[in-house]
C-alpha cells in the first residue's frame, strides 16, 4: 500500500509540474508576443511618421522647382504616360536633407538645375513645334544621383502645312512679280515701237520736203550768178 501511495504521489507531483511548465511557456510566449506586437506597433507608428514628415517636406521643395512634378519613390518610371518633368526622390535622401541643412542645400540645387534643364528642353521642343507626345521623368537616388527617362513623339503634319502655305505664296509672290514685269516690258515695247514709227514718220517727211528744198536753193544760186556775171552751165 506504501509504495501504491507513493507511486500516486509522485504521479499527481509530476502531472502537477508538467501543468506549471505549460502555463509557464504559455506566458512567457504571450510576453513574447507581447512585446514582438509593441515592436511592431512602434515601428509601423516611426515608418509612419517619417513617411508623414517626408510627404511635408517633399511640399516645401515643391514649392522651389514649380514647373516640375516631385514625387517620393525608390526608382526610376520607364513609364510613357506622356507626363513631363516628374521628378522621383528616395525617401532615404529627403531624411538626410532633413537632417543635414547642408545636403538640403545641396540637394535643392540639384533640383533646380534639374528644372532648368526640363525648361530648356521643353522649349526645345516648342520651337520645333509638331510634338504630339512627350515624356519626361527624373529619379535622385538615396546618393543623390539622378538618372532621366525621356521619350518625344512629333507629327511633322503641321509643318508640312506651314511650308506648303509658305511655298504657295511664294510662288503667288513671284508670279505676281513676273506679272508686273512683263507688264512693264509691253509697256516699254509699245513705247519703243510708238518712237520708232515718229522717227520714221518724221524721216518720211524730211525726204518729201527735200526735192522742194533743193529746186528753190538751185534758183537761189542761178540767180545769185546771174548777179555777179558768172556763166550759168546747165
Amino acid at each position: 500500500m506504501a509504495v501504491s501511495s507513493i507511486g500516486t504521489y509522485n504521479n499527481v507531483y509530476e502531472g502537477v509540474s508538467v501543468k506549471q511548465k505549460k502555463e509557464a511557456e504559455a506566458s512567457r510566449q504571450k510576453r513574447t508576443g507581447d512585446i514582438h506586437r509593441t515592436s511592431e506597433t512602434t515601428m509601423e507608428k516611426t515608418e509612419t511618421t517619417k513617411g508623414t514628415d517626408n510627404e511635408e517636406y517633399l511640399k516645401s521643395l515643391q514649392k522651389q522647382v514649380p514647373y516640375t512634378k516631385l514625387e517620393v519613390g525608390s526608382a526610376l518610371s520607364m513609364k510613357k504616360d506622356k507626363r513631363a518633368g516628374v521628378i522621383t526622390i528616395n525617401p532615404k535622401l529627403l531624411e538626410k536633407m532633413q537632417k543635414d541643412p547642408e545636403a538640403a542645400a545641396q540637394y535643392t540645387q540639384k533640383l533646380k538645375d534639374i528644372e532648368r534643364a526640363e525648361r530648356t528642353v521643353n522649349a526645345y521642343y516648342n520651337s520645333l513645334g509638331g510634338v504630339v507626345e512627350r515624356t519626361s521623368h527624373w529619379y535622385v537616388d538615396e546618393e543623390g544621383n539622378h538618372y532621366h527617362f525621356a521619350y518625344t513623339r512629333r507629327d511633322d503634319r503641321l509643318n508640312k502645312k506651314i511650308r506648303e502655305e509658305t511655298k504657295k505664296n511664294t510662288e503667288n509672290h513671284i508670279e505676281k512679280t513676273r506679272n508686273k514685269a512683263r507688264e512693264k516690258a509691253e509697256k516699254l515695247e509699245e513705247q519703243l515701237e510708238k518712237k520708232a514709227e515718229e522717227a520714221k514718220e518724221t524721216e518720211e517727211e524730211q525726204v518729201t520736203e527735200v526735192p522742194g528744198n533743193r529746186e528753190e536753193v538751185q534758183q537761189f544760186i542761178d540767180a545769185v550768178m546771174m548777179e555777179e556775171g558768172l556763166d550759168i552751165k546747165i
